[in-house]
């Protein structure tokens, strides 16, 4: 059946306490030298995404800290999207609404970029950045959270149907609000963070009344130990109706 709108699977590893900060984790129990089993990987080449979508603090803290920096701001007129040369398969969204990071090349992770951008923060001349080193880029609405009009976006003009959401955390939960959340895959590692305040794995930026799952529903599809002691859970999400 040909797909009318783009499938979100979020794929996502924790400790049992729901932190997702690996270097914090507690080491694993392996008695028989199995070694920490790569189930993360494993799972992701199984769902077989063609775009992965991280946050910007994702990016600062595993591939670039570079800023961009000019002299000038000039408010773009057009907030059409970019198409860059594609150089690799599968490609890596990232979702960035003030235009943060200068990017060398539009490859990342061995991946095609596209950069996700608030059309209220982003200037002509970050615009203009990303295009010379064929970057593409497309728009989330003025403040860079309506995530709706993103995957709209990447399904309309780039083609994607098949999307993995892979966090960090503040995306995840701008998602899981936004009930876009179809599958969730979860990696857990037997081992725990403990402390208090760590990253976990859905962290909706809300007030303290709000509930981002609130009208969605889990169903367990699946629950096996894998290896070494971590588990596989698969859930789909379903809409409550009103």
């Amino acid at each position: 059946m040909e797909l009318t709108s783009p499938k979100i699977t979020c794929l996502m590893e924790c400790s049992i306490d729901g932190r997702i900060d690996e270097q914090r984790w507690s080491p694993l129990f392996d008695p028989i030298g199995e070694g920490n089993p790569d189930v993360y990987y494993e799972t992701r080449n199984m769902i077989d995404p063609q775009v992965a979508l991280i946050g910007r603090n994702t990016v600062e803290r595993n591939f670039t800290s570079n800023k961009f920096v000019a002299d000038t701001f000039t408010k773009p007129t057009s907030f059409k999207p970019f198409l860059g040369i594609r150089k690799h398969e599968k490609l890596t969204a990232v979702f960035d609404a003030h235009g943060t990071f200068a990017f060398e090349s539009n490859s990342i992770w061995g991946s095609t970029l596209i950069v996700v951008l608030g059309e209220d923060y982003v200037s002509e001349e970050y615009l203009e950045y990303l295009r010379a080193r064929e970057i593409s880029y497309t728009f989330a609405g003025g403040d860079g959270h309506d995530l709706k009009k993103a995957i709209d976006s990447l399904y309309e003009d780039f083609g994607l149907k098949n999307i993995l959401l892979a966090g960090g955390g503040i995306l995840n939960g701008s998602f899981l609000k936004a009930g876009l959340i179809d599958e969730l895959y979860l990696v857990l590692y037997p081992g725990i963070d403990g402390l208090a305040g760590g990253s976990a794995l859905f962290e909706y930026q809300g007030q303290p009344f709000e509930k981002p799952c609130e009208g969605q529903t889990l169903e367990l599809v699946d629950c096996r130990v894998v290896r070494a002691g971590v588990v596989l859970l698969h859930y789909i999400f379903h809409k409550i109706e009103e």
